[in-house]
């Protein structure tokens, strides 16, 4: 495996591979990090915002530690 750096857009989730790296458009698999220099806003109609707004508060949940959760 061997690293490749370079700029670019995303448009609607699609990460635009730069014409030089073009051997990269066939690739089988990659892995992909993705650096942004300011945080994106969530859109009001996607689908984390809607999933935020229709969540609610659970009274007396019991959350359990590491421990209690592998306890047999």
């Amino acid at each position: 495996m061997y690293a490749v750096e370079f700029e670019t857009r995303i448009d609607n989730g699609i990460v635009h591979i730069p014409e030089q790296y073009k051997t990269l458009q066939n690739s089988r698999k990659a892995t992909i990090i993705v650096m942004v220099d300011e945080p994106t806003e969530e859109k009001e109609g996607s689908v984390f915002a809607r999933f935020l707004k229709k969540s609610s508060k659970i009274e007396n949940l019991t959350v359990f530690n590491r421990d209690e959760l592998h306890e047999r």
